[in-house]
């Protein structure tokens, strides 16, 4: 029996987004993801400042983030706006890949409203980490910063020198939208510097 298709949405075509979709879409025409439809969400543009540690090329520059990816990962949606409150409805999981607050409490609070689960993926440089619906004291991981920021180190931008953290972190959350599509766990907590 096939299970019902679920619809997974995806905020952020950045640092952890955009190297997401590429592992996302292979997983897809493998056949090994089968049960989810996924949106990603995205209402910036691609900047040469992007090259150093997203999954973009130079002919992207100028378009929007989203334009970009939809040209090359057909098995998944890309809107090229941003994620609002009315968005997180009649989902089966939401997936953030922003470094921004403000979309992390209109998670918490699309779970505490509808018990629509989500999964907090972070990069910052060399630290990464995993929070989710299930996180006791989930408020307590994050700041009262509204800034969005950036998956690397301000400093090392500055002398265009980058960490892979963000990298890392998006096969890890490959993997556990792939638990999620063929079990419907959501993953464990953690937050380490490699």
């Amino acid at each position: 029996m096939q299970n019902k298709q679920m619809n997974v949405l995806v905020c952020g075509c950045g640092g952890i987004g955009s190297y997401l979709a590429e592992h996302l879409d292979k997983l897809i025409e493998l056949k090994q993801i089968k049960n989810s439809n996924y949106t990603f969400y995205d209402d910036d543009t691609v900047e040469i400042k992007n090259m150093l540690y997203q999954n973009f090329t130079e002919n992207d520059i100028d378009d929007a983030k989203s334009e970009a990816l939809s040209m090359r990962y057909f098995n998944l949606e890309f809107l090229n706006k941003r994620l609002s409150k009315k968005d997180l409805i009649k989902l089966d999981l939401v997936v953030l890949c922003a470094d921004n607050n403000i979309i992390r409490k209109e998670a918490l609070d699309a779970w505490n409203r509808n018990r629509i689960p989500f999964i907090d993926s972070r990069a910052n440089g060399r630290a990464i980490g995993i929070f989710t619906s299930d996180t006791e004291n989930y408020l307590q991981t994050i700041d009262d910063s509204t800034n969005s920021s950036s998956c690397q180190n301000p400093f090392q931008i500055a002398k265009k020198e980058i960490e892979y953290g963000n990298v890392v972190i998006a096969a890890y959350l490959a993997q556990c939208l792939l638990n999620f599509d063929r079990k419907k766990i959501l993953p464990s907590d953690f937050m380490v510097n490699i």
